[in-house]
């Protein structure tokens, strides 16, 4: 099963450039690295911490997070 959805996501893989590859796999994890990295300067604020630290591992973490839950179709 993982073999052939493999072989399946290299030959679409093929046929496209690498612009349109790119886009596709990155499509909601920039929006959500921005919203992480807003919600971590937001935290960082409240609570009197580094602002640079808080908003990268905020956009960090929103970034995995939105990579995990969005699907691809």
């Amino acid at each position: 099963m993982y073999a052939k959805k493999f072989l399946n996501t290299v030959s679409e893989t093929k046929s496209k450039d690498t612009t349109t590859i790119i886009n596709d796999l990155t499509k909601g994890t920039m929006t959500g690295a921005a919203i992480g990295a807003g919600v971590g300067i937001y935290i960082g604020f409240s609570r009197s911490k580094n602002l640079l630290i808080t908003g990268f591992l905020g956009a960090i973490l929103g970034g995995a997070i939105s990579r995990i839950f969005i699907v691809k179709k």
